[in-house]
This record gives C-alpha cells, sequence and structure tokens, in this order.
C-alpha cells in the first residue's frame, strides 16, 4: 500500500499555496509529514497569519534560511501546478480532502477499511 498526497490548494484560502510550498520546502529537510500535520491541524489559524509556516517550522527545527530559499525554487511551485491540473483533468468533484483507491474516489470510511483490510492480510 502507497499513500500519496497532492497538492490542491483552494483558492478561496489566501495562504493555502503558501502553506503547500512550505510544506514541500520542508520535505527537503525530510520533514514534509511533520509540516504537513502541523499546517493542516492549524489551518485556519493560518488563514489570518502569513508566517505561521514559519513559527511551525521553527518548532520543527527546521533550517528557517534553507526553508525561505527553498520555497522560491520554481520547482516547487511547478509540483503543485501539476497536481492541481491532475486533478482538474479528472472527473471527480473537486473538494479536498479527497480519497482515492486505485484511482476511484472513496470516502474516509471505506479507505479506512480498506487499510484495515490490508493491514490483516499482512499480519
Amino acid at each position: 500500500m502507497r499513500v500519496v498526497y497532492k497538492n490542491f490548494p483552494l483558492r478561496s484560502h489566501k495562504q493555502a499555496n503558501l502553506a503547500a510550498l512550505y510544506t514541500l520546502a520542508a520535505g527537503n529537510q525530510g520533514m514534509y509529514n511533520e509540516m504537513h500535520k502541523k499546517i493542516m491541524g492549524r489551518y485556519t489559524e493560518l488563514k489570518n497569519n502569513e508566517h505561521l509556516p514559519l513559527e511551525l517550522a521553527s518548532e520543527l527545527g527546521l533550517n528557517i534560511n534553507q526553508l525561505r530559499s527553498d520555497i522560491k525554487d520554481p520547482a516547487l511551485q511547478n509540483q503543485i501546478n501539476t497536481e492541481v491540473s491532475e486533478l482538474r483533468s479528472t472527473k471527480l468533484r473537486l473538494a479536498v480532502p479527497k480519497f482515492l483507491i486505485n484511482g476511484e474516489e472513496t470516502n474516509l470510511r471505506a479507505l479506512q477499511q480498506k487499510v484495515t483490510e490490508i493491514l490483516s492480510k499482512t499480519n
């Protein structure tokens, strides 16, 4: 089983793209999942605080200078744009979060059941 996060920053959330950039940049320091969890845990606060990702990065012990440099890397914005285009090109409803199993949209409960099923077979 493989879990893949794809970026789809909502246009209605003025800091969403910046949050995606910071999360990808944290990944360059091996802290993608940790940054993602922190940002998603405080996303409502992020709407009014563009500096929140830097505060969270500091909490994680990330190199802030490196992070600031990395978010300016065009490759990160290109990755976000590609992932947005991928979702837009599907026939799927454009809402987040979105859960897919083998390319088929599902809900969180079905996803949890599938993961439990897979894990029970590996034991």
